[in-house]
């Protein structure tokens, strides 16, 4: 085995390097995941994922473990997010999660980084003592759902409308959870078009929305105006957008603190398949 001792950011390394190497250290991962270059921008830009403050492992020109961070401001940030951290097969066994996050703490500390969060699979033990032993520890559990809608029930004096320009200062009120990551506003408005918001309007006002990236058809965000809920305006926004995509959707990261979100979406035909740990880390 080659052990790997040269760590450093990803700011050489192109899109192709980078999807090639995620989907050999993902080639047998819980959740099949295979990301062509053109989804790794995709996801690198929603996400705010940037080269400079993330991190590889080298041996020579050869990228054989990998920690792409998201930033929570392009010049500024206090808070990094861990898009994605994949070692491949040949260059396991040497810790190498630890030993980036050893490295690069004390220089993310110095450039003014005072958290750095991530989501777990439950079920992946060895990612989450690779976690803790680097300094995490559990923040939230998040359950996460797939499925074909089948919604009988629907408010037929909603409108529904496709919002280019989402008020989310508005639209933010309606939530009862905050958003992982992925799901916020910021990451949202970051991957329009391909992410679109609809809104409900009942009694001329609006009342409802849903966000869907449109290609995988996964739920990004659902919210009802609390004053007008139990009127059948989730289950009317969920109907349009299925029909409108037309195949199986999922969500991923509900808070178990909020079960009503769960049973609805159980409801409506989307089941539960997995549930992730968010992790965080004060720095």
């Amino acid at each position: 085995m080659i052990f790997l001792h040269d760590f450093r950011d990803l700011r050489g390394e192109s899109t192709e390097t980078l999807s090639h190497t995620f989907n050999n250290a993902f080639s047998d991962y819980i959740v099949p995941m295979h990301l062509t270059p053109s989804i790794l921008e995709q996801k690198m830009k929603a996400e705010n994922l940037r080269r400079e403050w993330s991190v590889g492992a080298f041996n020579g020109n050869d990228l054989g473990a990998f920690i792409l961070h998201g930033a929570n401001h392009d010049t500024h940030p206090t808070v990094l997010y861990n898009g994605g951290t994949g070692v491949t097969p040949a260059y396991r066994g040497q810790h190498l999660i630890q030993k980036m996050y050893h490295q690069f703490i004390p220089r993310y500390q110095q450039a003014g980084i005072r958290k750095i969060l991530l989501e777990v699979i439950t079920s992946n033990l060895p990612a989450i003592k690779a976690y803790t032993n680097s300094g995490f520890h559990k923040l939230r559990t998040f359950h996460c759902y797939k499925g074909t809608v089948a919604v009988t029930a629907t408010n037929p004096d909603v409108t529904i409308r496709e919002a280019a320009r989402p008020d989310w200062n508005l639209l933010s009120t309606f939530m009862d959870m905050e958003p992982a990551w992925s799901n916020n506003a910021a990451s949202i408005e970051r991957e329009y078009p391909v992410t679109t918001t609809w809104e409900a309007q009942l009694d001329g006002q609006t009342v409802g929305y849903i966000t869907v990236h449109k290609d995988s058809r996964r739920i990004r965000n659902i919210g009802v105006h609390p004053g007008f809920r139990r009127r059948g305006i989730a289950s009317t926004l969920l109907q349009h957008v299925s029909a409108a995509l037309d195949g199986p959707m999922s969500i991923i990261n509900i808070d178990e603190k909020n079960p009503e979100i769960s049973a609805f979406l159980e409801k409506s035909g989307l089941g539960h398949y997995l549930s992730q740990y968010e992790m965080g880390i004060e720095i």
